[in-house]
């Protein structure tokens, strides 16, 4: 029942993966636990697990016999392996599991209406043996994990479903504005690169996805004549332009249980200092959700090339991304930025002193 509720107790698969591996092991008296999650595209099992020395270590397993974890998936039946040691398929186990005094091995199959969902594996130490009422008990709190991963499947399913439908909507807008499309698949990139960088919640990544699927929704609203203009906008038309992050939320508001998506997507054009548009916010009153797009939203156009002018090389973009922190945008994101970016092939400090030592001459 403890077992039960523990499950329940929250939707985030990767907190479930965590509490349940500590309890299996503590409930079923083992040195190692692990839970593996079926890839039906890859045709393998796939976990991360915390080795001995504190590191996270991404495991793939393909659907086989030559491995325990594999042998248990192709057949969906309970393998009991009461001397692992004298098993070929023990030299394809991770090394740290290897290291363990390793005595018998009890792998379980997640599955739920006759589908797999997945491979639980358990240690034992030399010396402890699972007995038939351990295996029985194991039966009984697998059946309860595999309910859990189905729930949690279907709710990430709907997930990206979400994403797919305002992705969809967001490509709208590219019928009217080719630039805009390719624009707008760039923004959710780099926004989900930054906050990866800021380790949010995968409900704020969920948001934060959706909101850059979104964020140029309201260009809809906007007059042909100004979205496919081949020169810079007069000041008239940039006053209608700023109005697109109103225009979009106005088409969303209406949607329930998505206000963090449709606030991030009406305040990306906001900044700290309060020079944004159209509501003129400042530092504090801005959702981080927007403040994330409002960075890879600018540095995507200042990189990408118009009618009227040549896109700036990224390196360039992104020192004057890391020069308008505080002011522009936030410090935060900022800094977030900068670690993302520093992991992509578009940072080449290198090449930025040759491209700014070029500028000087030129000039």
């Amino acid at each position: 029942m403890e077992f039960g509720r523990l499950l329940f107790s929250s939707l985030d698969f990767k907190h479930i993966q965590k509490k349940a591996v500590g309890r299996l092991k503590k409930l079923l008296n083992c040195c190692h636990a692990s839970l593996f999650i079926f890839d039906s595209k890859k045709n393998t099992l796939e976990t991360s697990i915390i080795d001995a020395k504190g590191h996270e270590m991404h495991i793939s397993v393909p659907i086989d016999e030559y491995s325990f974890a594999g042998y248990c998936a192709h057949f969906s039946a309970i393998f009991h392996v009461k001397t692992p040691n004298d098993d070929i398929r023990f030299a394809r186990e991770p090394e740290f599991v290897k290291e363990l005094d390793c005595g018998e091995f009890l792998l379980m199959p997640l599955v739920f209406n006759g589908d797999l969902l997945g491979v639980v594996k358990t240690v034992r130490v030399t010396g402890l043996s699972f007995i038939e009422a351990d295996i029985e008990f194991a039966k009984l709190l697998v059946d309860q994990l595999a309910i859990c991963v189905q729930n949690s499947k279907l709710l990430q399913k709907v997930h990206e479903q979400f994403v797919q439908i305002f992705a969809a909507l967001g490509d709208a807008i590219s019928k009217k504005d080719p630039y805009t499309g390719g624009h707008t698949k760039r923004v959710s990139m780099f926004s989900e690169m930054i906050a990866k960088e800021l380790n949010l919640s995968p409900q704020e990544m969920l948001d934060v996805r959706m909101a850059a699927a979104l964020h140029d929704i309201g260009k809809i609203g906007v007059p042909d004549y100004i979205l496919q203009k081949n020169a810079p906008l007069n000041d008239e038309e940039f006053h209608i332009m700023k109005e697109h992050p109103r225009i979009g939320f106005e088409i969303l508001q209406h949607i329930e249980g998505i206000e963090s998506v449709t606030s991030g997507m009406k305040f990306h054009h906001e900044r700290p200092d309060g020079k944004g548009y159209p509501y003129g916010m400042k530092e504090g009153e801005i959702p981080l959700c927007a403040q994330i797009i409002s960075v890879a939203d600018t540095f995507d156009a200042m990189i990408s090339t118009r009618p009227y002018r040549k896109g700036l090389p990224p390196m360039i973009a992104y020192e004057e991304i890391v020069k308008n922190a505080g002011t522009q945008f936030s410090s935060i994101v900022v800094e977030a930025f900068k670690s993302g970016f520093k992991k992509t092939s578009m940072y080449r400090p290198d090449g930025h002193s040759k491209i700014m030592t070029n500028i000087k001459k030129a000039s």
